[in-house]
């Protein structure tokens, strides 16, 4: 008789869960973990703000990786780069990157949620279409932009102002067109993308290829709203 063995070791969290973890702490404003190959924590890099003294923020993301993770941190694997309040509104985003795309039938309707993460923060946002007359490009590109106005704040404003599927040979594209508005300037932007098996997610890539060129300038230019305290 042969007896099955199972492993009851945890699985150890990622740089992308220990960044989201940190970056919840007071005066945080972004951080990057750094792995060994036995994905220990080797490195945190951290920007902060100058309104709280690096030993507090340091006492923090110890007592908290552990207490969530169970992940011990020598507090000399931590740095810190601190700045004003001001100077850390004006940071730009990281390039934003596509984490989920939810469908969920509602009856007699669809929900589209698109989770994006940017600067170790995630942000959600959802969409509806009906199910009788389904406009999925749409209401992914409008999940997307949602997502987008919580991670850039909402001193930016942006539209759709189209999005369309066309047909070149045998492959099939979606395009989205949208303006982004930033005090009392305007752009407008396009992205593509090839449509695959799953279309909410074409028009997802589709909106974020449209803004990625241009997120640097777009943070630049308009203060973000910080996070939530822990």
């Amino acid at each position: 008789m042969t007896t099955a063995s199972f492993s009851t070791t945890p699985t150890k969290p990622s740089a992308a869960d220990l960044e989201l973890t940190v970056a919840q702490i007071r005066g945080v404003h972004a951080a990057c973990v750094i792995l060994d190959q036995n994905r220990d924590v080797s490195e945190i890099h951290i920007v902060a703000s100058l309104a709280r003294k690096p030993k507090q923020i340091v006492r923090d993301v110890e007592t908290l990786l552990f207490v969530k993770h169970r992940v011990k941190v020598d507090y000399r694997k931590i740095s810190m780069v601190l700045l004003p309040d001001e100077k850390l509104l004006r940071l730009p985003l990281a390039r934003p990157e596509i984490r989920e795309i939810v469908e969920d039938n509602l009856g007699n309707e669809r929900r589209i949620r698109v989770e994006i993460r940017g600067a170790s923060k995630i942000a959600v946002g959802e969409a509806r279409e009906k199910i009788d007359n389904p406009m999925i490009f749409r209401a992914s590109a409008t999940a997307t932009i949602n997502a987008l106005e919580k991670l850039l704040g909402k001193s930016v404003d942006m539209r759709l102002d189209d999005v369309t599927a066309l047909r070149l040979g045998v492959r099939e594209i979606v395009l989205v067109v949208l303006t982004s508005s930033i005090e009392d300037r305007e752009e407008t932007f396009v992205g593509a993308s090839f449509v695959g098996t799953r279309p909410a997610e074409s028009a997802a890539r589709a909106t974020l290829d449209a803004l990625n060129r241009r997120i640097y300038n777009l943070t630049a230019q308009a203060p973000r709203e910080t996070g939530q305290d822990v």
